[in-house]
């Protein structure tokens, strides 16, 4: 009852370009047809009315009421067909503006009364098709209103007939006309919250290219430099002095192989989850999804695994949140602990509902040695919170550790400072240390370590 009337109380807020007068089944953008043909009815949801067109069937026994002459015969038959064409065009009529959809509503509802005139009360049979043309043609928060007043006079009539019938008829109009408003609303706020993620989605690639761009610039920058600088010089030992070029060709190898392994750990940082990133799409898309997000300005300081374990947490009760607890706010809180997501929703139903998200995300968490807990909030909703029990500065505990550039290597020589090669120590076969030079004296002025990158 209470999701039911949250739904129908319920204002979606409109993104920006959508316009907020146009009708729930009109069909917009560059596939749409041109107005007033089959394949624009089609568009238009025309499928609704051509199934709400065989009940008029049950309207045909009304005409003959009475032995009416042939005149009233006419004059009825013209009515019935003439409101039933005026159904069937309320899928062309989704085109219209706002005021002349509302007019066209008032339209249906004139030719309704003017068969009380043979049928009496019997008028409101065709209560239930006003609920839908109003679904359909109007936008939902004023159409959530609409049906609910009509609906309401048609109830009113049972008073005077004192019979169940219009009681009957008001409870199927309501149905009628909330499931299919609700369903367009819903299908409006999915398609929205599906334009988000794709635009969250856009810039996360975009962030991550430029992140790779970034540190593929910094590995490969420096050390494609100084292995050019080191095989040119020991090209040119290579006669003079063949040990100290075999040296310097293995310190060229050394840093191949070190910029090779940075270049797969920055590559294989593309799949892995972060909790800053995982709060940033929670926000856009909590905000998209017509949700008030409150989420913290900074994080404290994290291991990569904290922070891809707190990221799987958000990520998965935020998702929770826009699916099932049709909330108005939404509060992420970060602490050295771990995270805590509070939601103002309709809390937790009373029968679990069956599903892998946290049963999966409380076996990740107690893997990691914490715990999730999930209760409801108070004053209404749900509140998730994962806390890792082992704190983070325990000298026993270890995490698996993302492979990030420059940290995931083994130790590597010490960095010295990159000095420019001299051609007079290279040319003079005495200026240069052969086999059974002193050790002490350096191969050459140009020793870089087998790490060349610089940070």
């Amino acid at each position: 009852m209470r999701s039911t009337l949250h739904t129908l109380l319920r204002v979606e807020p409109f993104a920006e370009g959508e316009d907020p007068d146009r009708a729930p089944t009109a069909r917009c953008g560059p596939e749409a047809a041109r107005r007033w043909t089959p394949r624009r009815f089609l568009q238009n949801q025309g499928t609704i009315y051509l199934f709400g067109l065989v009940f008029m069937i049950f309207a045909v026994q009304d005409i003959h009421a009475g032995q009416p002459t042939g005149t009233e015969l006419a004059y009825r038959w013209i009515g019935l067909v003439g409101m039933s064409l005026t159904y069937l065009m309320t899928a062309w009529a989704a085109d219209l503006r706002l005021l002349w959809r509302w007019a066209y509503i008032g339209l249906f509802v004139a030719l309704m009364l003017s068969t009380i005139g043979y049928a009496g009360w019997g008028f409101t049979n065709f209560g239930v098709y006003p609920s839908v043309m109003i679904a359909t043609l109007i936008p939902w928060r004023h159409a959530r209103w609409a049906v609910l007043a009509w609906n309401l006079v048609v109830l009113l009539t049972a008073i005077p007939q004192w019979s169940l019938a219009p009681v009957v008829l008001a409870a199927l109009g309501l149905l009628f006309g909330i499931a299919v408003g609700g369903g367009f609303e819903a299908g409006r706020v999915r398609h929205r919250l599906q334009a988000a993620e794709q635009r969250v989605s856009t810039l996360a690639v975009a962030a991550e290219r430029e992140r790779i761009a970034r540190d593929l610039h910094d590995i490969l920058g420096h050390s494609l430099t100084a292995i050019s600088i080191k095989s040119g010089l020991a090209a040119r030992l290579s006669e003079a002095d063949p040990g100290a070029a075999r040296e310097q060709m293995t310190e060229v190898e050394q840093i191949a192989r070190v910029a090779l392994a940075d270049v797969r750990a920055t590559t294989t940082g593309m799949r892995e989850v972060r909790l800053a990133s995982e709060i940033a799409s929670s926000r856009s898309v909590l905000m998209a999804a017509g949700i008030e997000a409150t989420v913290p300005s900074a994080l404290p300081p994290m291991a990569d695994a904290e922070s891809q374990l707190l990221g799987f947490v958000v990520r998965e009760v935020v998702t929770n949140v826009v699916r099932h607890a049709e909330a108005t706010r939404c509060t992420i809180e970060v602490h050295e602990e771990g995270v805590t997501i509070t939601d103002d929703g309709v809390g937790m139903p009373r029968v679990p509902r069956r599903g892998t998200g946290l049963t999966g995300l409380r076996r990740r968490v107690a893997d990691a040695g914490g715990v999730l807990v999930v209760r409801p909030a108070e004053g209404g909703g749900t509140v998730v919170r994962a806390v890792l029990t082992a704190p983070r500065s325990a000298p026993g505990r270890t995490e698996p550790a993302r492979p990030e550039p420059a940290r995931t290597e083994p130790a590597r020589p010490e960095r010295s400072r990159l000095q420019p090669a001299r051609p007079e120590r290279v040319v003079p076969e005495t200026a240069r240390p052969g086999p059974n030079a002193d050790p002490a004296l350096p191969a050459s002025r140009l020793d870089l370590p087998s790490s060349a990158r610089t940070r």
